[in-house]
């Protein structure tokens, strides 16, 4: 790193509106700095802060805001969130974070206070924040959004040096990936912090596991707000997609032709009073374009029961307010939910087992219900070769995958933000060639508006050249004569 570049700054850039407290002036279209102390030296500038409970802001945004020194203001941003907010368990409420803030100083423009990213013209406004408390509101942890870096100044193909770099040690959590090991399973399981695998990223990820020896098992683990059999039900029990018959071997799976087969646990058969062959609905929530949540049922037929040992509470991703909730009636998802309808049995088995399915279904199935464009699988389990450690296995695939997936066709983006700014400083318009073409146009629209107001002019004269032709002039003698008077006349006009 140090050979090409000379200096680093991690920052979170996000965008908000801030408010004066006293006068209430609101200004939207903000930029929002997190930064500490590397991002001044990163500029050459004395560091300046902010501190905890304090903000910098540019000339312009105070200026909009008329606020000075020691003013109050509520800097209102959103929280970004690794699930899809297009999702069922995306969070559309309660996405924005205030902070409120004491006006440290106005940074001068000279001092950084028109940073910006963008290649623009226009005025800056920006307010610049404490990096941990802006990470701290957003509930990101220590991680960051933007890094600034530095080439050196005999460095030309310093993007290009950067590019190789991320794609070198970019890591599974840069790209929002888990890796992690099942002991109690003996295997390893690829998810995302999204919830869902992308179908680019569930690709790449079988792609490794090949490479390593490894078979892979998709998974599609989803929420059914109701098992019904008859006029027996469970609700809110998680379902997972996944191949029948790596999961269940001695189960007669029926044709596919047929209504998908569904195997359950022994708690949730009990509960239902269901046995192979029994028909069985399953109602779910599905959120469909444009933002609108509705429910949805699908038919199955029992083929089975399995232990509930067959299934574990790790084929569930992470969603916050259910999976992290120590009881069932505790649940604060961002879809709704009717508590009345937990029984003393569901907390229960929320209580021993947690997240563990109490279903499963064809992948096929579940994709074919549940898919959206976010992706068709929630993780990928793989079984090490026999008698590789589960730590060595986990390293070898990590070492693969690293292979295998491009970061920068992940999310991870890198920009030469001076070669931006010097192509937007050029003008993406040239009105040179612009001005050619207008011109070219005058001097041909000129010399037409002459020529019929000389016809015009001849024709009104049609006497004089009848007479010049009765005393003996001849045609060309004529034409010569008004041409000869056109030329002076255009000489004298030109003139």
């Amino acid at each position: 790193f140090h050979t090409t570049f000379r200096e680093a700054a991690p920052l979170v850039i996000v965008p908000g509106f801030v408010t004066e407290q006293e006068g209430g002036r609101r200004v939207g279209d903000v930029r929002v700095y997190g930064v500490d102390d590397r991002f001044w030296a990163f500029h050459g500038v004395p560091p300046m802060g902010p501190a905890d409970r304090e903000a910098l802001l540019s000339p312009v945004l105070a200026r909009e805001l008329n606020v000075q020194p020691g003013g109050t203001v509520l800097v209102r941003v959103q929280r970004p969130s690794d699930l899809p907010l297009e999702s069922v368990h995306g969070r559309k409420n309660d996405l924005g974070r205030t902070l409120r803030l004491t006006v440290r100083a106005i940074v001068p423009s000279g001092a950084v206070g028109e940073f910006s990213l963008e290649a623009q013209q226009a005025d800056v406004r920006a307010v610049f924040v404490p990096l941990a408390r802006l990470q701290l509101e957003l509930e990101v942890g220590d991680r960051v959004n933007t890094i600034l870096v530095s080439a050196n100044s005999e460095e030309t193909r310093a993007a290009a040096s950067l590019d190789d770099l991320v794609r070198r040690h970019a890591t599974l959590d840069d790209l929002g990936l888990t890796l992690r090991t099942l002991d109690d399973r003996g295997l390893l399981t690829l998810g995302s912090r999204a919830g869902f695998l992308t179908d680019t990223q569930a690709a790449e990820a079988a792609e490794a596991g090949t490479r390593a020896g490894m078979s892979g098992t998709p998974v599609f683990t989803y929420l059914a707000n109701t098992l019904r059999r008859g006029d027996r039900e469970v609700p809110y029990s998680l379902v997972t997609a996944i191949d029948l018959g790596s999961l269940t071997p001695a189960i007669a799976l029926p044709p596919e032709r047929d209504t998908p087969a569904i195997v359950l646990n022994e708690w949730a058969a009990a509960e239902l009073q269901a046995k192979a062959g029994d028909p069985l609905t399953l109602e779910y929530y599905l959120w469909e374009d444009p933002g609108q949540l509705v429910t949805r049922t699908a038919e199955f037929r029992v083929a089975g029961v399995v232990p509930v040992e067959a299934g574990d509470r790790n084929l569930v991703p992470d969603y916050p307010g259910i999976t992290d909730s120590p009881t069932l009636a505790g649940w604060d998802p961002p879809f709704p939910v009717d508590l009345r309808r937990i029984r003393p049995a569901d907390e229960a088995y929320w209580e021993r087992y947690k997240t563990t399915p109490k279903a499963f279904v064809p992948l096929e199935a579940g994709q074919r219900l549940w898919r959206s464009r976010h992706g068709g699988l929630t993780s990928l389990r793989f079984v090490p070769p026999a008698g590789q450690s589960l730590d060595d296995a986990r390293g070898q695939y990590a070492a693969q995958l690293a292979t295998v997936v491009d970061p920068l066709a992940m999310g991870l983006v890198v920009r030469d933000v001076r070669a931006d700014g010097v192509a937007a400083s050029r003008g993406a318009t040239d009105f040179g060639a612009y001005f050619v073409y207008f011109s070219f146009f005058l001097v041909v629209s000129a010399m037409l508006l002459a020529a019929l107001f000389f016809k015009l002019g001849v024709e009104q004269r049609a006497r004089e050249v009848g007479l010049l032709r009765a005393v003996g002039f001849g045609p060309a003698e004529v034409r010569r004569l008004f041409m000869l008077e056109g030329l002076v006349l255009g000489l004298a006009g030109s003139g």
